[in-house]
């Protein structure tokens, strides 16, 4: 789905005139525009936009494994970048491999607020860590907090992740 250069903005307005009287739509409409303006289907749009968040959970257990700051700080929030830093920190020269083994996400919440979109994922699965011979995955299940300006001055990144096992 390609606009021709100055349909961009006329487009938006109407696919938010679109969606404006149904919150559920209005949400994700808020949080999913980028992607649904590249496939002109809601649906398929939530599933872009799951599937690039599985993309950056994979991205940073790779640059959390490499010990990559600069990497991460990329794709996260000062104060994420902090926490993540001081983990990486207080596992000093330890090396560390994380093998997914199977992931699944979920969006649980989208919003706009003070001039930024906020969305939720669920992800759970099963990891593991440090792999020693034969050990068995463990299970995982938290929810990645993103973030992303509303003037789309910046891409998606990660505010914040609770963790409930």
């Amino acid at each position: 789905f390609y606009l021709a250069a100055g349909q961009a903005d006329r487009a938006l307005s109407t696919l938010r005139s679109l969606v404006e009287g149904d919150a559920g739509y209005s949400a994700a409409w808020y949080v999913l525009g980028d992607f649904y303006l590249k496939t002109g289907d809601l649906n398929a749009a939530e599933a872009l936009f799951l599937r690039q968040a599985q993309l950056n959970f994979v991205r940073l257990q790779a640059a959390n494994d490499a010990r990559n700051i600069e990497d991460i700080r990329n794709f996260t929030t000062p104060e994420m970048f902090a926490e993540i830093r001081l983990d990486i920190e207080e596992r000093g020269g330890g090396t560390q491999q994380t093998d997914i083994v199977t992931l699944n996400a979920e969006l649980l919440d989208a919003s706009e607020t003070q001039g930024q979109y906020v969305a939720s994922v669920r992800f759970h699965g099963a990891i593991r860590e440090n792999e020693t011979e034969g050990a068995a995955p463990e299970a995982f299940d938290e929810v990645w907090h993103l973030t992303k300006p509303s003037d789309g001055s910046r891409g998606w990144v990660i505010a914040g992740i609770q963790q409930f096992n």
